[in-house]
């Protein structure tokens, strides 16, 4: 199991490796949105520190849509690559598509439709993650953040009617203590779950503290009873600072080994 820490901020790239972190996860928004010479600048201080970013979030931005009758494939295709081109320069292996806003089914839509439409729109992104050896995995959020996949089982529907074998899912086991979703569909997942984020169980979204290590252990078992062995990136809130919350958790994360 590889452990990484979710961060849009390059000057805590050093404090994740100095805690004894395996990677970054890093907003796939924010590397597209830099000029050449600004990813190059970041591409080398990337490698002067030495910890690679495998992961990413925040693929989309919720201007670029997947559902509704406007969504335009070969945008998301042309957007895609730019961005899974970068990653993969990095180090990157996983990309997360969350994006509630742009996945977001508009009032009066019609579920089934768009539910496809999203499906498509992951196969395309597949496209350009396989060409660049990297995987998509759909990340189900609450009903707070989006009207689309908000449980783990609802994601594993999605991509696998994507039908790319570079699409996959991913459990937030904050969302899952949102929705109140039961661990039978992490139990189940099997080789369709891809990636983990993790924030205790609790509206603060927090990192987990010692009291948080029984939920952890319990969600660590559900993870070992569906074979998964790949990464658990922290994304939440940091508290009381970031420094402290990394530190803390690289020794409770211990119990997903």
């Amino acid at each position: 199991m590889r452990f990484g820490v979710c961060t849009g901020d390059i000057n805590r790239f050093a404090i994740i490796k100095e805690a004894g972190y395996d990677y970054i996860e890093f907003p796939l928004v924010e590397l597209v949105k830099m000029s050449d010479e600004a990813y190059a600048a970041f591409k080398a201080k990337v490698e002067e520190i030495g910890l690679p970013v495998e992961s990413y979030n925040g693929f989309f931005g919720a201007d670029l849509k997947l559902v509704g009758e406007t969504v335009d494939y070969d945008a998301i295709a042309a957007y895609a690559e730019k961005g899974l081109s970068r990653a993969a320069a990095l180090g990157g292996k996983v990309a997360v598509v969350g994006s509630g806003g742009a996945r977001r089914i508009p009032d009066g839509e019609e579920y089934a439709v768009n539910f496809e439409r999203f499906a498509k729109a992951l196969a395309v992104c597949g496209e350009a993650a396989a060409r660049h050896g990297m995987t998509i995995v759909v990340e189900p959020l609450n009903d707070k953040e989006t009207n689309l996949v908000n449980s783990v089982e609802e994601g594993l529907r999605v991509s696998r009617a994507a039908n790319h074998p570079a699409v996959k899912c991913l459990a937030d086991f904050y969302h899952v203590f949102m929705s109140g979703e039961s661990l039978d569909a992490v139990r189940g997942a099997g080789e369709m779950l891809a990636h983990v984020h993790l924030a205790r169980a609790n509206e603060d979204r927090a990192m987990p503290y010692a009291e948080d290590v029984p939920q952890c252990e319990e969600w660590a078992a559900a993870l070992k009873a569906c074979g998964y062995n790949a990464r658990v990136s922290l994304e939440g809130n940091f508290l009381p600072s970031f420094e402290e919350a990394v530190v803390r958790c690289r020794e409770i994360v211990k119990v997903f080994e």
